[in-house]
């Protein structure tokens, strides 16, 4: 384990002085700053709760502990407990009471403390980690609340290593900080003095190596890029939602640009068509074409150029698939086009019949000709290998680590490196003694073993499309754009200039029809076994190498202490860890490998300089920040306050000598993972967590709500889930409501008003609750634009009700013993034996359940008795038919 830093140890000393927002920027040891921070409140004399923890930074919190107590000043007591959902309430109220450090979710912690498990009085404080995912609807808000009404004393510290998390949105630091409750904020970026003059103790010699690119690398990376542009274009003239400042090409090469535009989609996601939601997903699919062009072997991504491909292509009753609009262009025709022709051509001319023998035994179709280009890097990593081996063997050394991108791009480093000297020869007519790498010659045979078994399975191709009717044929026909049609990217780019490409659907029918000729002897059934390592996987210290991904590259410099690092792909968090080990491990050398003027690079340098600017604004917003210096408007937001207003308002007793009382909730525990308890706990109303049967919240014993979000009604509906629900909770409960709530910042709307029609049909929404609605005609409906306006509506249902019995509303649907006879009439099977008698019509058997206790005393009721309730001649039917002798 290495030492502190002394920023680090100035991290942790500022810390302890002061509760605080600390952000680190990424690399810089973050988790071990948590670890210390962690083994000083780890004490039986101090009750910490560390919130936001993931399960591997639980697990290397574990392993820390483990190695501190095994060290020669160790301390039994230093340990962490982890509360899961498998922990039942008695031990989890008995590790509260012993103290020290507890790992637990938020969502069991909150109900824990509501349920009064957890000795409030006793926290010492609270650890948040990642707090850039904590936000005023978040649990965590949740729980500081309750804590802080209760236990002013309890320290916050809250830790983060996004700083671009914090500079998205409206004063986005002063919101984090009211959440927590913090009025200060700690910056420790890169360029911090005490970390430069730390780094720059000792410094490694670096070995930058920048790869030039193929030319069909740059051919691809220009189709792509020109795809990207046109998609986001078409989307944001399509929304008119976008901001065009973050929503660009650059922005789209990054992993989190998904997430941006699904968050300023989102409050009118179910608004959009699914031409705009197609496009969506369309962005994400480009995003991944770019960065694999970098990452994976010209076999994998020609594989999944070609599972996009099928995926839009018709279905197989002849019905046009979700084809994406940039599969219409010649940018997406070149991107095919190029993959496939880095991966293999077919013979123009017929082949030796030598080579057409050689091809068949290597499971391959004999009308091809393989080119299987090589990624430039894995010949440059085979170039580094060797020097790295010359250099250990003469001056002595240990193991080498490759760190790799992804975990895909680790596997291939891996069975590259494992098959470097098996070669596959070939004669080719223009090429005689061609030589291939063996894993791409069997990645190869993989994907014709793929497009053989897929053969049975096929979508329809467009032929099969002219035999579908003719209003089908027309719908297809102007889905798919005929190839004299082509969409040009505007503002003639290069990928217009490059001449005439074959379709790319008709050149993946090229591929499958090769496959299908090649099906005698490609061998769809089993997969060749990998060779024995004769070696067990045991190699001497010097000769080790090492593959990794950044995924998993926690501890690895650490554990394994290299003497060479070789990073395949760049990573700037990776980058200041390397610089912190060199300080003090054994480093000798280290090898960056980027290709030229790439994609790669480019998501680099942007991801290092919106860091950068990250920083930077938050300085800027450090030096003018706004705090709130009354501590007891920390706990409640002004909505929160107005809503405690109307809350108390809506609950005064009419006679004024009476004490007011603070409303009560039942509320189930699976519902504390939604904004909603928190804001009725904010407003002042008592929330009560219990395990519930049947239905969300408990108003008072007669009114039940079962509460959906748009999403989880679409579901429900589709799946038939909230039927059962709903006749549960008009079985049980004399009052039940169907809240639909809607976001805070989401469109109060449920479908676009283009998507109503006159006519109904079982899969629109609209449709659906119609039919709930005639299905239970006692279920009401309520709407709410906000949890906000649902703490409102909840306060008026309440005025003048007594409160719930909150044991009672727990057993309500557990067992039979539950059903009160006051409330058998509500039973399904009754009403429906009731309904079915002459005489009774859905307008009057309410009348007869509330008159009648039981179907024995209708069946001997008289005649007289029944007229009031269902008229003359009602009456005498169903008279008749239960004396009918």
């Amino acid at each position: 384990m290495l030492p502190l830093f002394p920023f680090q140890r100035q991290i942790i000393d500022n810390l302890l002085d002061e509760d605080a927002l600390c952000i680190v920027a990424r690399g810089l040891g973050l988790n071990r700053i948590l670890a210390e921070l962690a083994r000083i409140c780890a004490t039986p004399k101090a009750l910490v709760l560390l919130l936001r923890a993931k399960d591997e930074d639980e697990y290397d919190l574990q392993h820390y502990f483990m190695q501190m107590r095994s060290g020669e000043k160790a301390n039994e007591a230093t340990k962490m407990q982890i509360i899961k959902n498998e922990t039942n309430s008695g031990v989890r109220a008995q590790l509260y009471r012993q103290g020290g450090l507890i790992s637990v979710t938020s969502r069991i912690l909150i109900v824990d403390l509501l349920s009064n498990i957890v000795p409030i009085e006793l926290i010492t404080g609270i650890i948040v980690h990642n707090a850039q995912e904590v936000n005023a609807e978040s649990i965590e808000a949740f729980i500081l609340r309750v804590i802080r009404q209760q236990n002013g004393q309890a320290f916050v510290k809250a830790l983060s290593d996004s700083p671009e998390s914090f500079t998205v949105g409206f004063a986005p630091v002063e919101k984090t900080l009211k959440v927590l409750g913090l009025r200060h904020v700690q910056l420790w970026p890169r360029f911090h003095v005490s970390v430069q003059t730390d780094l720059s103790k000792k410094e490694t010699p670096v070995v930058e190596m920048r790869q030039p690119q193929t030319r069909s690398m740059i051919e691809l990376q220009q189709a792509v890029l020109d795809c990207l542009s046109q998609t986001i274009s078409e989307l944001s003239t399509s929304t008119k939602l976008l901001d065009p400042e973050t929503i660009n090409v650059e922005s789209s090469l990054f992993r989190y640009f998904d997430k941006m535009v699904q968050r300023q989609l989102d409050p009118y996601w179910h608004r959009l068509s699914f031409r705009v939601r197609g496009m969506v997903n369309d962005l994400k699919s480009l995003r991944q074409v770019a960065e694999y062009i970098t990452t994976y072997d010209a076999v994998s991504l020609l594989g999944y150029l070609d599972a996009l491909l099928l995926s839009a292509k018709p279905t197989p009753g002849g019905l046009p698939g979700p084809a994406a609009s940039w599969m219409a262009t010649d940018s997406a025709n070149i991107l095919y086009s190029v993959a496939r022709s880095r991966t293999f051509k077919r013979a123009q001319e017929p082949l030796p019949e030598q080579t057409r023998e050689k091809l068949r035994q290597l499971g391959l179709p004999d009308t091809i000709v393989p080119v299987l280009e090589v990624p430039p890097k894995l010949e440059a990593l085979t170039k580094i290998l060797d020097e790295i081996g010359v250099l250990n063997q003469t001056e002595g050394g240990g193991p080498v680590l490759v760190m790799a991108g992804s975990t895909h791009e680790y596997r291939m480093i891996q069975e590259y490196l494992k098959l470097l000297h098996n070669k596959v020869e070939i004669d080719m007519p223009d090429q005689p003694h061609a030589q291939h790498p063996q894993m791409m010659v069997d990645l190869l045979r993989k994907f014709f073993r793929r497009k053989a078994q897929a053969t049975g399975i096929r979508p329809a191709t467009s032929r099969s499309a002219a035999s579908a009717p003719q209003g089908q044929q027309q719908h297809y026909q102007q889905r798919r754009a005929p190839a004299a049609k082509r969409r040009r990217v505007r503002g003639g780019s290069a990928t217009a200039t490059r001449g005439p490409r074959a379709p790319a659907d008709e050149l993946e029918q090229e591929s499958s029809e090769l496959a299908n000729t090649a099906s005698e002897y490609i061998d769809t059934e089993s997969e060749a076994e990998e060779d024995f390592d004769e070696n067990y996987g045991l190699v001497s210290n010097h000769e080790a190498v090492v593959v990794q991904s950044y995924e998993h590259e926690r501890g690895i410099l650490e554990s394994l202490q290299p003497t060479h690092v070789v990073m395949y792909n760049p990573n700037a968090a990776f980058i200041r860890q390397v610089e912190m080990y060199g300080t003090y491990g054994r480093l000798k050398q280290v090898y960056f490998v980027v290709y030229d003027n790439s994609l790669e690079e480019q998501r680099y340098l942007s991801a290092i300089r919106r860091e950068r600017e990250a920083f930077e604004k938050l300085i800027g917003a450090k030096a003018t920040l706004v705090v709130t210096l009354d501590d007891a408007s920390l706990s409640t937001s002004p909505a929160g306050r107005l809503l405690q207003t109307v809350v108390k308002r809506s609950q005064r007793s009419a006679r004024d000598n009476t004490e007011e009382q603070p409303a009560v909730v039942v509320v189930d525990v699976r519902e504390f993972r939604a904004p909603l308890p928190s804001q009725l706990h904010a407003a002042g109303i008592r929330v009560v967590p219990r395990t519930l049967e049947v239905g969300d919240y408990v108003l008072h014993d007669g009114l039940v709500v079962e509460r959906k979000s748009l999403s989880d009604l679409i579901g429900s509906l589709r799946s038939g889930r909230l039927f059962n629900q709903a006749a549960a909770m008009t079985r049980f409960y004399a009052c039940a409501a169907l809240l639909i709530e809607f976001e805070v910042n989401s469109s109060f709307s449920l479908q676009a008003i283009g998507s109503l029609t006159d006519s109904i049909s079982p899969s629109a929404l609209s449709s659906q609750l119609t039919l709930l609605a005639l299905a239970f005609p006692r279920l009401r409906i309520l709407w709410s634009s906000s949890p906000y306006e649902t703490v409102a509506i909840f306060a008026e249902l309440k005025r003048g009700m007594p409160e719930p019995d909150a044991e009672r509303a727990a057993a309500v649907g557990s067992t039979d013993d539950s059903i009160t006879p006051g409330e058998s009439l509500y039973a399904q099977t009754p009403i429906s034996l009731l309904q079915s008698l002459p005489g009774v019509t859905q307008r009057n058997y309410q009348k007869l359940a509330a008159h009648f206790k039981c179907m024995r005393e209708l069946c001997t009721a008289s005649l007289d008795e029944l007229k009031p309730l269902l008229g003359a001649e009602a009456a005498s039917q169903l008279h008749e038919f239960l004396n009918h002798e």
